[in-house]
């Protein structure tokens, strides 16, 4: 039986991403308004009902929430990948995750890459057992579609990383949402190239020399 202790964390635990997911949808609608320059914090917590107090313990900087917007686009891409790769292949999943990112990202080309140079390249990562795409990689492990020598953890920053890499590149050169998708494939397609079964080192490599 669950105790009111628990209940009542519970509901604050929600209560709390809920008021963080509605900061932030406000801040992206704000951004997409006035740009990501032009939009103050201020209104930002004003359009949330919130103080800018609380706002700065969600998110203290504008460009947090900047950050917070196209890696979460990402990981949300990849959680959805998770759901539906069964025996569709994790390839041809990721080739779809591919298209839909670029799809979306060159719908605002200039707003997203003002996002992605705002997030930079030197992200935090709190992936472990527990996070969709790597549980997806495990199980490819398992099946030995995927090399096993390296954590499931490492491949799925190794792919997140070329997706970031990908669409970065690919806005930066091309709005066209096909040159994107093609830029984020070429990428995907060499780590899991490499992340092949049959690319397994039977020993880890000496790293002593």
């Amino acid at each position: 039986m669950t105790s009111p202790e628990t209940t009542e964390t519970s509901l604050r635990a929600t209560k709390k991403e809920q008021r963080r997911a509605r900061i932030l949808k406000n801040a992206i609608a704000l951004f997409r308004r006035q740009g990501i320059r032009a939009t103050r914090s201020a209104s930002i917590a004003t359009a949330s009902r919130v103080s800018p107090a609380t706002l700065f313990n969600y998110f203290p900087t504008k460009n947090d929430l900047a950050e917070s917007w196209v890696r979460g686009e990402l990981r949300a891409a990849l959680e959805e990948l998770a759901q539906g790769v069964g025996d569709r292949g994790l390839r041809s999943a990721m080739r779809a995750a591919c298209r839909g990112l670029a799809e979306a990202a060159c719908a605002e080309r200039t707003l997203r890459l003002e996002a992605w140079r705002i997030a930079g390249r030197a992200a935090a990562t709190d992936r472990g057992p527990g996070d969709a795409f790597v549980r997806v990689l495990t199980r490819e492990q398992e099946r030995a579609r995927l090399r096993g020598d390296l954590p499931a953890r490492v491949l799925a920053e190794m792919l997140c990383d070329a997706l970031e890499a990908g669409l970065i590149a690919g806005l930066r050169e091309s709005g066209e949402a096909v040159a994107v998708a093609a830029e984020l494939r070429a990428r995907v397609d060499l780590v899991l190239d490499g992340a092949r079964k049959r690319n397994e080192r039977v020993a880890p490599p000496d790293t002593a020399h």
